[in-house]
């Protein structure tokens, strides 16, 4: 457990490292400095990686039960989005000062709740509940790369001076920011719906029912149709560009509160079983 805990602030330290670099690197425009804090950044992944797999050992199962290893993992998944993008599209590692914040903010919050192990029962135990929490991070990162796409795409569109628009210069075109912020949408929308579907099995399993309006559930929903609704503009009334741009980053608030902020406001069943209150 002692090991656990000094490799998570590890990585914590290592995240801000590379949050503050990023920012730095921004507004003085260093190249050098943007590259150190991609390197920063990933050199985090590979503490926070280990800690996670040593809790995955000890406990018996995946980061998908407390507040700690669900948040944990939201975080891993962000910074796993940068390296993708980064590794994909070398340009693209200057997101990493909207997504290293994002990381920071996500793992140092986990940090500060109790991280004790909490036992998997026999009524979570299920092989569905794996594909359900497997797909939620799949869908988190999608759309966390959709967000920091367009973040940078109308960052990019009102600041044509300046060292950010020197920076975000180095990023692929406009359009293709938009493509592959529609884009990432699109995977996180299939991915949230298979989401869905999972936990609709796995609650059956659980509970004996497939639907039961609980918070989670019902925002989970919420957030579904708020990326339909994405969807269906972009293809059906031809938004592009800075309108979608805005929808896309207006989107992920209503994910992060569905995923993290629901089982903190709201007391239910769910809640219980998945973050341990």
């Amino acid at each position: 457990m002692q090991n656990e805990v000094i490799l998570m602030w590890t990585a914590v330290t290592a995240y801000a490292g590379g949050a503050v670099l990023f920012a730095f690197g921004t507004v003085f425009r260093r190249e050098a400095l943007l590259k150190a804090a991609l390197g920063v950044s990933l050199a985090g992944m590979l503490p926070h990686t280990v800690a996670i797999g040593i809790r995955w050992v000890r406990t018996g199962h995946g980061p998908y039960l407390g507040f700690y290893e669900v948040v944990s993992s939201f975080a891993w998944a962000a910074v796993l989005v940068l390296a993708l993008l980064a590794w994909r599209y070398q340009k693209m590692r200057n997101l990493g000062v909207i997504i290293m914040p994002l990381a920071l903010v996500l793992l140092a919050a986990a940090m500060f709740t109790p991280t004790a192990d909490l036992e998997i029962t026999s009524k979570l135990a299920s092989w569905w509940l794996t594909i359900h929490v497997a797909f939620a991070k799949l869908s988190y990162a999608s759309f966390t790369a959709s967000f920091a796409l367009a973040v940078a795409y109308l960052a990019r569109e009102r600041k044509s001076k300046g060292s950010l628009a020197e920076v975000l210069d180095k990023l692929p075109r406009q359009e293709v920011l938009d493509d592959l912020s529609f884009r990432f949408v699109g995977v996180g929308f299939i991915f949230l719906g298979i989401m869905i579907a999972a936990g609709a099995v796995w609650a059956n399993e659980a509970w004996g029912r497939y639907w039961g309006w609980d918070p989670i559930e019902t925002w989970s929903l919420i957030s579904w149709i708020v990326y339909a609704l994405y969807l269906h503009v972009r293809l059906t009334l031809g938004w592009t560009g800075r309108k979608a741009a805005w929808f896309a980053a207006a989107a992920l608030p209503v994910v992060l509160f569905a995923l993290i902020g629901v089982p903190i406001v709201y007391r239910s069943v769910h809640g219980a079983y998945l973050l341990g209150y």
